[in-house]
């Protein structure tokens, strides 16, 4: 009769391990599909993102959605035209998105400030990150762009 409870015992006792080694796997392959990006465009998009807002909570989520874009799309050309405020995003000192911005920079993505803000403000290039890009007028680099094809976003609220 002991030897009857022991068996017993393994059996229920290696039954429960298999039950949690299983749902150890099940979890492990979930988490791998999580991490792992889901492409859903191989085509080449091209996307223009106008930034005009200077909050860095609203800018540290517009880099993340820029990631996302990356992932679902990686063959896509973005270019974010910076104006007004947004240029901010993109100044040297104290940038806590500065990392964020040169990882976007390096998988392609493109920072364009406004030079006709840069005037207004009376702000100078050399003030801004050195991968940043300019363009003497924001507005008609946008409107450029459309007549090429571009897809316009607004970054922001």
């Amino acid at each position: 009769m002991l030897e009857e409870i022991t068996i017993k015992t393994y059996q229920v006792t290696h039954k429960h391990q298999m039950k949690k080694s299983l749902l150890i796997i099940i979890f492990s392959v979930f988490l791998s599909n999580l991490s792992s990006a889901q492409v859903i465009s191989e085509k080449q998009h091209k996307i223009l993102f106008q930034l005009t807002n200077a909050n860095e909570s609203i800018n540290e989520k517009f880099l993340k959605q820029l990631n996302n874009v990356l992932e679902a799309a990686p063959n896509s050309k973005i270019e974010v035209v910076t104006h007004g405020m947004g240029i901010d995003l993109l100044k040297e000192e104290s940038n806590p998105l500065e990392a964020e911005i040169r990882a976007l920079t390096e998988k392609g993505v493109e920072f364009v400030i406004c030079e006709n803000s840069l005037k207004q403000r009376n702000l100078k290039k050399s003030s801004f990150l050195n991968i940043a890009k300019y363009t003497p007028s924001a507005i008609i680099e946008i409107i450029l762009k459309q007549e090429e094809g571009w897809t316009y976003i607004k970054a922001g609220p």
